[in-house]
């Protein structure tokens, strides 16, 4: 039987980290692993990095999971068909909530063969501390975060690498406090500390999300709220290349030019033989580049750029094509790109 692992969390939590480094884990162990990536819009960054893993995987985009449940359980069932996997890894979109009532127990009734283990909600510690004090997101958004946590059956503190044992246990006493029944672990997926703990909870032990009431019109305002932009775009160095610094200066220049720092920033750059990966959150405005390959890069560069913020999407593209005519030493073309806020969640099952 299949075992069903779904991630939830907030945008910027480290969803995608950690699937990865599960999926590396349990593949190690002789695990066939696939994993489907969700988000509003196409030029995914998470899908890519997948793909360049090695792992099998399938891209809903346009809509949460919830949303597009028939295309969603179709990619499953190719997925089961093709790959036969023992675990299949979900990371609904970051600002989606409602996930057991709308997700995991449709599934349940539905694919029967599959084996549905403990929702989790990831939850990056400096961001909780951020919105319980009142800052970086709207009222109705931060009402969606909360959700997220009420909803799982574990809530996992990830960062505990870059985050204080004071921060740690603030952030532990404070979700003790908000939701009682919480099963809360910490690890970090960047070092692997405390993964084993949590893997083992989730692919052993049953659950399928406990039962929230959500308000979905306050759900709808705090997707609402946030601006989206996906966009590729081609560079082209007019000196000699420097990707590794031209990476994180525009992703400062962007967030100069929004004048806000965003929920989350990811950007995937590809050069050749050179590649990285960057993120900046409110926990972490300044750019965090990791090298995915270190080898030499071209004058010519591929840059997919993921950005969620809470701004008007109207000022989004502009604030794209100024970063880009301020660069230095660097020409961008924007070669696809879409800006939106999220439509209202209109789910096609929900099971109580």
């Amino acid at each position: 039987m299949t075992r069903l692992v779904v991630i939830g969390g907030f945008l910027g939590a480290g969803k995608t980290t950690l699937m990865l480094a599960t999926a590396r884990r349990l593949a190690a162990r002789g695990k066939r692993v696939c994993m489907v990536t969700n988000d509003q819009a196409a030029d995914m960054v998470d899908t890519l990095l997948v793909r360049r893993a090695q792992f099998s995987a399938a891209e809903i985009s346009g809509g949460c999971i919830c949303c597009r449940f028939t295309e969603f359980t179709g990619e499953i069932g190719r997925l089961m068909r093709r790959h036969k996997p023992d675990v299949l890894l979900i990371e609904p979109v970051g600002s989606c909530v409602d996930l057991a009532a709308t997700v995991l127990r449709p599934l349940m009734q539905q694919l029967p063969e599959l084996s549905v283990a403990p929702l989790t909600a990831v939850v990056d510690p400096g961001a909780w501390l951020r919105i319980e004090n009142g800052g970086s997101l709207p009222r109705e958004t931060a009402y969606i975060y909360r959700k997220q946590m009420a909803e799982a059956d574990i809530v996992l503190l990830n960062k505990s690498d870059i985050t204080s044992r004071r921060t740690m246990s603030l952030v532990r006493a404070g979700i003790e406090a908000r939701v009682p029944r919480a099963r809360i672990l910490a690890a970090s997926a960047q070092t692997g500390k405390g993964m084993d703990r949590w893997s083992n909870q989730v692919l052993a032990s049953t659950g399928s999300g406990k039962r929230i009431r959500v308000n979905y019109d306050t759900y709808a305002k705090g997707e609402q709220a946030l601006g989206w932009l996906n966009a590729t775009v081609a560079l082209q160095a007019t000196k000699a290349p420097a990707w590794r610094r031209d990476l994180p200066e525009f992703m400062r220049r962007l967030c100069d030019a929004m004048d806000a720092v965003p929920v989350h920033l990811k950007c995937l750059l590809t050069s050749e033989a050179f590649v990285a990966v960057a993120n900046v959150t409110p926990s972490s405005p300044a750019p965090m580049v990791r090298v995915l390959a270190a080898g030499r890069g071209g004058p010519n560069a591929e840059l997919i750029v993921n950005l969620r913020t809470a701004l008007p999407p109207r000022v989004l593209r502009p604030a794209l094509i100024s970063t880009l005519e301020g660069m230095t030493h660097v020409r961008g073309t924007i070669v696809s790109e879409c800006s939106f806020a999220p439509a209202r969640p209109v789910p096609e099952y929900r099971v109580r």
